[in-house]
């Protein structure tokens, strides 16, 4: 193995290490209002018929809706599946009435009602009286302060100008980014219109910090006058510990308290919610870099038996030579015919 080998080897094991964002899965992180209503759409392939939405670690008093109805509901959290789709991907949607603080938290839906969940979406929920917040019922997709943030300007109907503006849009100052190319940049700040993607426009904002933290509207024309535009709040919270391990759901038997719903399932023993390998996000970018290590050892080896066998072939052959020189040689050069005689010898 060359040195090329082992570098290119290093480095696929760095990209593969837990401390790079390649493996690590974003977490879903919502802020929702005192008082308002959140709702979360789990989407989750079409597989098992139990549905369950829980807490913290689903632990039996963990559970908050566990049921194999399309819709249930228990006190202030309800939920409802929705298999509309032709992809072969469903949706849970899961809704909390009247938040309050003590909703903030860590939670997990899906389907499944083996040992380990079939399937699931885990997510965290913020709840905050700030002014911000105030005529918005719902929750709100934050983003963690220092990450680089991208969303969507959809619904909107293209025009050659493009803007990225804060707050009303009513002042010069407000304005952000405006072009009338398909890419402008303006420190942190980027507008691009990708034509053929899903939504056309996007906007970028690079290393955010709290200060992000506002109202925001994007779309075609000029900004202090626009033609069409999308208005969207963005919520950047402080994470003292984004890299904190994930703690296992507990495998302590949820049947013994399970809220009841209008037709809730009986549970056997045997019927927990437990992690299993962090799924979703964790487990197959690292099986796919294994995967990739175990791929690059395999054509090393092979690389090795190629040249081996090669250098062998080469030093038989050349052995082979020697009786083809000495009988081209000239039957007058006894000193040559003596030396490869006692070479013989």
């Amino acid at each position: 193995m060359n040195i090329r080998h082992a570098v290119f080897f290093c480095a696929l094991s760095a990209l593969c290490s837990g401390n790079t964002g390649l493996v690590s899965a974003k977490r879903n992180i919502y802020t929702g209002p005192e008082g308002g209503t959140g709702i979360i759409n789990c989407h989750i392939s079409l597989v098992g018929n139990v549905k369950f939405f829980c807490k913290d670690e689903c632990k039996a008093e963990d559970i908050l809706i566990k049921t194999e109805d399309v819709r249930a509901q228990s006190g202030r959290y309800s939920s409802e599946y929705k298999n509309d789709s032709n992809d072969g991907v469903g949706i849970l949607a899961v809704t909390i009435r009247n938040l309050t603080k003590s909703d903030a938290g860590r939670y997990r839906c899906g389907l499944g009602k083996t040992l380990v969940p079939v399937l699931y979406w885990d997510f965290e929920v913020r709840v905050s009286d700030d002014a911000l917040l105030s005529g918005n019922s719902g929750f709100i997709h934050s983003d963690i302060e220092g990450e680089d943030i991208t969303y969507p300007c959809s619904y909107t109907v293209y025009g050659s100008h493009k803007f990225f503006c804060k707050d009303e849009c009513k002042k010069q100052e407000d304005i952000l980014v405006e072009t009338d190319g398909n890419r402008a940049q303006s420190g942190r700040y980027t507008i691009e219109y990708k034509q053929g993607s899903l939504f056309g426009l996007y906007l970028t904002i690079r290393q955010a910090t709290k200060s992000d933290t506002g109202r925001y509207r994007c779309g075609y024309g000029r900004a202090l006058s626009p033609d069409s535009f999308r208005k969207f709040t963005i919520i950047v919270i402080d994470d003292s510990n984004p890299n904190r391990p994930v703690q296992p759901f507990s495998t302590a038997d949820p049947s013994a308290s399970v809220p009841t719903t209008q037709s809730s399932v009986s549970l056997e023993a045997s019927d927990q919610l437990t992690a299993s390998s962090e799924v979703s996000g964790h487990f197959w970018p690292l099986a796919v870099c294994v995967s990739l290590v175990v791929v690059f050892l395999l054509a090393v080896i092979l690389l090795l038996l190629y040249i081996w066998k090669t250098r062998r072939n080469f030093n038989s052959n050349r052995g082979d030579m020697f009786p083809v020189i000495y009988k081209e040689l000239s039957p007058a050069s006894t000193c040559e015919d003596s030396t490869y005689n006692s070479g013989r010898n």
